[in-house]
């Protein structure tokens, strides 16, 4: 068939198939729409319609900047005290504005207080303080307390300990009865201890990688030696926590939890007739054992690492850590108030002098500070902060250099009018809470602070001068007697450190013990 004929054929059947489909649609089948035309463009397909712009015209009161409502008067929370029928002392703050009570249970010793104790002894006490008592299992304890919504609580520090419950008042007879059976009959099981000691082992052994507490350490140590409450961790070391027993728990507590050793604090809903009833219930039989320690405070050590030095423990990383630090004053010292308003100039507040130089003049950190832990004994003063490690040593320059301008020339009036207003004006957040007064009032215990302390200590913070700041910083800060302490990477950190002087580095582990200097 020649392809003339087959172009015939394929029309004539192409007719057909046509008049077929045409035929079944019948009649009344509508004709086909035309396909619809491209968009011109894909991207004019999918563009999104105009936005419709509203402007919202200012509200009235916009026009006009609010005006300052006055300076914020402090009203300083009035103290009142008794004494139970077994000689303790309780101290009481009425508020009668929420029906709730904060109760605290204070002994005036800490972990300084007691330089024969282990180690993280103290510590590990007021952890094992709620975890049984003669009637009650920890968790007997956890639920009578929670049976009644109760916040609670026990703690040892440096410089007291004790027990908390934070309760409605119409439950305060209650949780006193829970309290008093957890604070005067605790049992130290053999089994808590266990658990809270793998604990504490976990615990120390992460600390021990984290460069801040690794620079604290060596810091402490290097200040205060080996020996000394001070020259280690709050809570030990990882073999302290292993070799602790539980006889070691149950002499300490019976010779710091004495009616001699002790007093109540207590802020809220309850008045010092009926709170002396309901003490006098639930702790008046109490009378401890015989032969209660008496406070020890820490003397400072003779020679407290005398010479300006380099301390160093070798850790790598993006950042070191770099603290100047050197012995510092108790919280007995008469120029107490002098040296906080003249620290927070130097490095206490976020526009002090360390932290407007470290980082927005130089960017070395994100930022940094400065402060004297002020306990029963003399603590540490310390200057430094967090610093990228290719500014180990330019960091150090400076936070000396800021330290010897404010032994040099003191505050400018604006600095001390600043510093003393950020002081008196962060006093009334101390007692926002009955909790946050009793921590305060506890304080007035651990210290031997009178009752009048809260109304007396804005008229000693606004009565420091120029000249007072200037004295503190030339009797206080001794650069010559600074510890710079680095924790950073051998190799980043030395090229930076040898042109500083500082001598031979005095190498630290993480605990702050001494180890050989590496050769090379």
């Amino acid at each position: 068939m020649s392809p003339t004929s087959l172009s015939t054929t394929a029309r004539v059947i192409a007719a057909l198939a046509l008049s077929s489909l045409a035929a079944a649609c019948g009649p009344d089948a509508p004709p086909l729409a035309p396909l619809p035309k491209p968009p011109p463009s894909a991207s004019a397909a999918i563009a999104p319609p105009a936005p419709t712009v509203r402007v919202t015209p200012d509200a009235p009161f916009r026009a006009k900047a609010p005006e300052p409502n006055g300076e914020v008067t402090f009203v300083a929370p009035k103290v009142v005290s008794f004494t139970l029928k077994n000689g303790v002392k309780v101290l009481l703050t009425e508020r009668h504005d929420l029906p709730v009570v904060a109760v605290r249970f204070v002994v005036k010793l800490g972990a300084g207080d007691v330089p024969d104790a282990r180690p993280g002894a103290l510590s590990m006490l007021g952890s094992m303080l709620e975890q049984g008592t003669k009637t009650r299992s920890a968790l007997a304890v956890s639920d009578d307390f929670d049976a009644i919504g109760a916040a609670h609580g026990a703690w040892f520090d440096w410089d007291a300990g004790g027990t908390s419950i934070h309760v409605l008042s119409d439950k305060l007879d209650r949780a006193l009865e829970i309290m008093s059976d957890v604070t005067l009959a605790p049992t130290f099981p053999a089994a808590e201890l266990e658990r809270l000691r793998s604990r504490r082992i976990a615990a120390l052994s992460e600390d021990k990688s984290h460069p801040s507490t690794m620079a604290h350490n060596a810091g402490a140590a290097a200040i205060f030696g080996p020996k000394h409450p001070y020259g280690t961790s709050l809570y030990g070391r990882e073999a302290d926590a292993k070799a602790l027993t539980r006889a070691e728990l149950v002499r300490l507590y019976d010779r710091l939890v004495t009616p001699s050793n002790v007093a109540i604090v207590a802020c809220g809903d309850v008045t010092p007739a009926a709170l002396e009833d309901k003490l006098g219930r639930a702790f008046g039989a109490w009378r401890g054992k015989p032969g209660g320690a008496k406070r020890q405070s820490p003397k400072a050590p003779a020679k407290p690492g005398s010479d300006k030095r380099l301390v160093f423990v070798d850790k790598d990383g993006a950042q070191s850590q770099v603290w100047l630090t050197h012995l510092g004053v108790p919280f007995d010292n008469p120029d107490r108030e002098a040296l906080r308003v003249m620290n927070a100039i130097l490095g206490g507040m976020f526009s002090s002098r360390i932290n407007l130089n470290l980082r927005e003049r130089n960017a070395f950190t994100y930022g940094a500070r400065s402060y004297f832990t002020m306990r029963h004994g003399a603590g540490p003063f310390m200057a430094g902060a967090s610093v990228f490690a290719d500014k180990t040593g330019p960091a150090i320059q400076e936070i000396m250099s800021e330290i010897e301008k404010m032994r040099a020339d003191g505050p400018s009036d604006d600095e001390l009018s600043l510093a003393k207003e950020s002081i008196l004006l962060g006093m009334p957040g101390r007692f926002e809470g009955a909790g946050d007064v009793t921590w305060a009032l506890a304080d007035l215990v651990a210290y031997d602070l009178p009752l009048d302390h809260f109304e007396t200590r804005p008229k000693a913070v606004a009565a420091v001068t120029k000249a007072d700041v200037l004295r503190v910083a030339q009797r206080y800060l001794t650069p010559d007697k600074l510890k710079v302490v680095v924790v950073g990477g051998r190799a980043k950190v030395m090229p930076q450190l040898e042109p500083l002087k500082l001598g031979p580095p005095d190498e630290r582990d993480a605990w702050g013990t001494p180890v050989p200097t590496p050769k090379h």
